[in-house]
């Protein structure tokens, strides 16, 4: 249960670097509810929980690596249903936080440019 808990906070911090990153991209509020909606559904019916990803087109697998509910679900089904250790889902780990960096980091730079702008 402590494995799984820590990583859903990381998944957690790498979806919500993704809102915030989104948010940064809408002007409005209603604009990023339906923008919000287009990715997390998405996110999360082609993410592997639902279907098997190799049965998926390669070219769909390769983009799905890069979002973090992926990474998640593969965690969540190794420790959970098969009582993994930190050994086994160590490269998880890695890449959902690797991935919440770099959204958290994109978000960053972008609401600073955004606030840049608006001051001038």
């Amino acid at each position: 249960i402590p494995l799984y808990l820590a990583g859903a906070i990381v998944y957690l911090f790498a979806v919500t670097s993704m809102g915030i990153f989104l948010a940064t991209l809408a002007r409005s509020m209603p604009q990023f509810g339906l923008l919000s909606m287009l990715v997390f559904v998405i996110m999360m019916l082609l993410s592997g929980g639902n279907t098997p990803l190799e049965s998926m087109p390669e070219a769909l697998q390769f983009f799905m690596q890069l979002v973090p509910s992926t990474h998640f679900i593969s965690l969540a089904q190794a420790v959970l249903l098969r009582d993994a250790g930190i050994d086994v889902v160590w490269p998880e780990f890695a890449a959902i936080t690797g991935i919440g960096c770099v959204l958290f980091i994109a978000a960053l730079m972008r609401l600073r440019t955004t606030v840049t702008l608006t001051q001038v």
